[in-house]
């Protein structure tokens, strides 16, 4: 980090700590981080800062202090109050996940740290979407709710998947709620990011719709290896070299990395052609057109969903109908 920064003046990196789940590694592992930027990043370390997503399950007293020397004082975590969802073990003890989340969650607030949660959509979300988003929403969460789908990648749990068109409806229940009350939960996702960009002209889009993931993103797995992101790195796709071997420059030049910046070339005048919602999406993650054609340069199957969230409950509810040209005008 610290040569591709002196080399680039003007750039920032983000170092996300993610899993699996990183607090396994134990609070000394983020201590010998604070030492080796101190070491090695002295000036540059103003240009360098630290998220990280946890399930919380096994923090405590010792992560704290780490953590605050990193300027982590918001911490991205993950729960669902459907039993059998989350769990260790075949039969998923969600009760055993739950005590040990809510300790965790405790502890952070002791110590004066926020929080925010990823809620994952499943087929068991689909009969409570209003039960869910008030129990949400009342745990007063300082970094705000995030609801994705439930993304499934085999046959093991096939029975929680939902479709793009039953995640749209999950949004839909929950949005007029939103939209009513929404200064008193303001930072709901996906609603604040379409609220951004419909009707306030700001361009506020998570990495798998912004079009701009190819140049910008390096995965480092445990022992090193670099890749596009967690979900390449599960699947084995493009590969880019070891950090231990290659600097950052050359990994975020390597080829493979064409292919993605030559999708969002192609896509509007194929998949995406003639869609008004192509500066909200730009065909979505290249990872999901990949899992579906085996190439990169297709669309999202959750376009779908984007598409049918908008027309059918977004533009009804606010009265605000979508116009590129004059989001493009705004901005």
């Amino acid at each position: 980090m610290n040569e591709y920064l002196l080399s680039h003046p003007k750039e920032t990196v983000k170092l996300i700590w993610h899993g699996g789940e990183p607090l396994i590694l134990g609070a000394g592992y983020y201590r010998r981080a604070v030492e080796l930027l101190g070491a090695h990043c002295s000036e540059t370390l103003p240009r360098i800062s630290h998220v990280i997503q946890t399930n919380l399950t096994c923090f405590d007293q010792s992560f704290v202090e780490p953590f605050k020397s990193l300027g982590i004082n918001c911490v991205g975590t993950s729960f669902d109050p459907e039993p059998h969802i989350r769990g260790p073990g075949s039969d998923i003890n969600s009760d055993y996940y739950n005590e040990r989340f809510i300790a965790g969650l405790a502890e952070l607030q002791r110590n004066g740290f926020g929080w925010g949660v990823i809620y994952v959509v499943t087929k068991k979300s689909l009969s409570n979407p209003v039960k869910i988003f008030n129990f949400l929403t009342n745990l007063e969460l300082s970094g705000g709710v995030n609801f994705n789908p439930v993304l499934i990648y085999d046959d093991e749990r096939k029975g929680i998947a939902v479709t793009a068109r039953e995640y749209a409806g999950f949004l839909g229940r929950i949005f007029p709620i939103w939209w009513k009350y929404r200064n008193r939960y303001p930072n709901v996702r996906p609603f604040k990011s379409l609220v951004d960009n419909i009707i306030e002209g700001r361009s506020d889009l998570s990495c798998h719709d912004s079009g701009s993931c190819a140049y910008t993103y390096i995965n480092i797995a445990p022992d090193g290896e670099t890749s596009q992101c967690g979900r390449s790195s599960d699947w084995g796709l493009l590969p880019y070299g070891n950090v231990k071997k290659k600097s950052f420059e050359e990994i975020l030049r390597d080829p493979q990395r064409d292919e993605l910046g030559e999708r969002i070339r192609q896509l509007p005048n194929k998949d995406c052609k003639g869609c008004r919602f192509w500066n909200l999406c730009h065909g979505g993650c290249p990872l999901d057109g990949y899992l579906q054609h085996k190439r990169f340069c297709h669309k999202s199957e959750w376009c779908e969903a984007k598409q049918k969230f908008i027309i059918d409950y977004f533009e009804p509810v606010t009265g605000v109908r979508y116009e590129p040209d004059r989001q493009s005008e705004k901005q």
